[in-house]
């Protein structure tokens, strides 16, 4: 007797309401990473190579030439071309281990630290923030009698300036001066003291280095701070990229970072909050998808002033989304998969079975 296997594709998708025993022509009940072989079995999927070992691995993103995984406490970089695994960093055992590629470079995090990784070199990904402001001296000095506004920030080797705090205001009388004492945290290479005119609200760069600063003019012709109520980034559960920003999900907060400036998100604006944990989070062409206690899609991610839309009144299955090579968003609903494209609109494709 000949046996017949079916090999077809199964076009009208998953059916797991139907009767198990009777599915109906072209659909099928449940099949996932497996092959239909001639002998009427199935057998997990094949086309893969094993490449490298590991003993606890929880995660790996690609990065150009190289896989980037987490195994145990050690992170590693799989280099395709050459085919060697090295260890390239300690990290935390156990935990999250999340990230995504920006501008040839990957941005991630693992449970308690943020990094960044480009051709096989890892460094920290963020700038220290100050804790305060310094508290200047008041001396003997040339600045006009009023009210003046403080501010330093760091930087980093890769010459990447962070956030700072509020600024500190101070009153001066005629014929003083204000003196500066400036520490460097580690991670820091130099800062940054931003003093505004008498009375102002803007802040100009005065001062770049470290130790000691006496401030008896103010410039206002130099560059204005623009870091205030910036902070680094947060160890997120996933993080992906949307055009020049990078989306930090952390518990039920969307962080978005500052537009061609990764390491920087704004603690005043620039963030969602929702009622219940995130459980995705997928960049199309003109937004992101938002899988919480709700479907939501939100646009102008690059903008001062992102918009949010709800698609659904449920969320999503935890971890469940990809993206398809045409660039639709794909993730897993109660109700079977959904579909959305890049401009916000989504498809239950198999809600009826």
């Amino acid at each position: 007797m000949t046996e017949f296997v079916r090999r077809d594709g199964w076009p009208e998708g998953i059916d797991n309401r139907a009767n198990w025993k009777d599915v109906p022509l072209n659909r099928v009940r449940d099949a996932v990473n497996v092959d239909a072989l001639a002998s009427g079995s199935m057998a997990l999927r094949g086309g893969f190579d094993k490449v490298a070992d590991g003993t606890e691995i929880r995660g790996a993103v690609a990065c150009g030439d190289y896989i980037v995984m987490a195994d145990g406490t050690d992170l590693k970089a799989y280099n395709t071309r050459t085919s060697t695994l090295q260890t390239i960093a300690s990290i935390a055992g156990a935990g999250r281990f999340a990230g995504d590629v920006l501008n040839g470079e990957l941005f991630f995090c693992t449970e308690n630290q943020t990094l960044r990784f480009k051709d096989g070199i890892v460094r920290a990904w963020g700038v220290p923030t100050p804790v305060s402001q310094p508290v200047p001296e008041v001396v003997t000095g040339g600045l006009l009698p009023g009210t003046y506004q403080c501010a330093i920030t760091y930087m980093d080797a890769a010459g990447e300036e962070g956030g700072t705090p509020m600024a500190l205001t101070i009153t001066v009388a005629e014929g003083k001066g204000l003196r500066f004492t400036i520490t460097l945290p580690a991670g820091a290479v130099k800062a940054r003291l931003y003093i505004s005119s008498v009375n102002g609200s803007e802040l100009y760069l005065q001062y770049e280095g470290t130790g000691t600063y006496t401030a008896n003019v103010v410039r206002d012709d130099t560059a204005r701070l623009d870091t205030m109520f910036a902070r680094g980034p947060v160890c997120g559960d996933f993080i992906a990229k949307h055009n020049a920003c990078l989306c930090i999900a952390q518990g039920s907060i969307l962080w978005l970072t500052l537009p061609m400036r990764p390491h920087l998100r704004n603690v005043a604006h620039r963030f969602f909050q929702y009622p219940a944990p995130i459980d995705a989070i997928v960049s199309v062409e003109t937004g992101l998808y938002v899988l919480a206690d709700k479907t939501y899609f939100i646009t102008g991610v690059e903008t001062a002033q992102p918009q949010q839309a709800v698609v659904f009144d449920f969320g999503g299955v935890y971890g469940s989304h990809t993206t398809t090579p045409d660039g639709d968003a794909i993730w897993m609903t109660q109700y079977g998969v959904a579909k959305g494209d890049g401009n916000g609109a989504v498809t239950l494709l198999s809600q009826a079975r």
